[in-house]
């Protein structure tokens, strides 16, 4: 398997083309984060188990970590964008409440294997020469390599994504859509997981009612609703464990919206495969 660099020694993102590709890419890896999108052509495109057939107006993000392949390919034009692993980490305040970029940048890329890729973003052809227009400015910025273009780049990178975020948005393909949804909801547990959340709250916040929240959360995430906030809460419960030192046990499950700590052992140790005293034993002086 071969793996794919990008040295970034002065650009966090930059535009890569990529013209009338045929037969096969084999499969490979990257140390980058990469959007793509298909002007023209046909593909299939593997990531994982999943074989994916690829057109014209299609737009798909890739985790670095993500091992794919490209087959099939005839006559094939692509676009890359791509950017530092860490790139969202510095603006994600910025782009967090834009609607779309969770579903398109963070989830739809975690959850592919059970949404079987149908929730990726297929854009019409006003939108794919709306698109082409932003992307243009970007390859000049890079090639004129004008004073500051380090910084143009990044900002004409952000409209980009908050472009793709808005087509998301306004998709019609019932998995996108489900994926929204879906991704609203967990938004809102990632901010609020200590405080009392119920199901209802929750299928409340997707605005489907709870049988219907119950089935969409599970075929999108592979898990329940309260399952995913279990797992959530322990997973907070852990990194404040092993932040702070002379934590107490019970602290940090109460802190992380555990109000029975038994229940909260037996929960740890389903997620950690370890009991929490086990793991505040391996990173700091244990209090408990």
């Amino acid at each position: 398997m071969k793996t794919y660099t990008h040295s970034f020694d002065k650009l966090n993102c930059e535009l890569l083309e990529q013209f009338a590709l045929q037969g096969s890419i084999p499969l490979h890896t990257h140390f980058f984060n990469e959007v793509a999108v298909v002007l023209s052509g046909t593909c299939l495109h593997v990531v994982g188990k999943e074989r994916n057939p690829l057109i014209r107006g299609d737009v798909f993000v890739l985790k670095g970590n993500e091992t794919h392949e490209f087959k099939k390919m005839l006559d094939l034009k692509m676009i890359d964008i791509v950017y530092n692993r860490d790139f969202f980490d510095t603006v994600r305040k910025e782009l967090n409440d834009i609607p779309g970029f969770q579903a398109l940048f963070v989830y739809e890329p975690m959850f592919r294997k059970f949404n079987k890729f149908k929730a990726k973003l297929h854009l019409n052809s006003n939108q794919l020469n709306e698109l082409m227009s932003i992307l243009k400015l970007m390859k000049k910025i890079q090639l004129d390599k004008a004073p500051g273009y380090q910084i143009a780049t990044e900002s004409v990178f952000k409209l980009v994504v908050i472009s793709l975020c808005s087509y998301y948005s306004e998709t019609d393909v019932p998995r996108s859509k489900e994926l929204l949804k879906v991704s609203k909801v967990i938004n809102f547990m990632e901010k609020s997981f200590a405080e009392k959340i119920t199901l209802n709250i929750l299928a409340d916040k997707s605005g489907l009612t709870v049988p219907t929240f119950r089935r969409v959360f599970k075929r999108v995430t592979g898990c329940s609703p309260i399952d995913y906030l279990i797992r959530l809460r322990v997973e907070r419960a852990a990194r404040m464990m092993s932040e702070k030192n002379n934590i107490r046990v019970i602290d940090a499950a109460m802190s992380c919206g555990f109000d029975n700590s038994s229940y909260f052992t037996r929960k740890f140790k389903q997620v950690m495969e370890i009991t929490p005293v086990e793991y505040l034993k391996m990173h700091n002086e244990i209090i408990v």
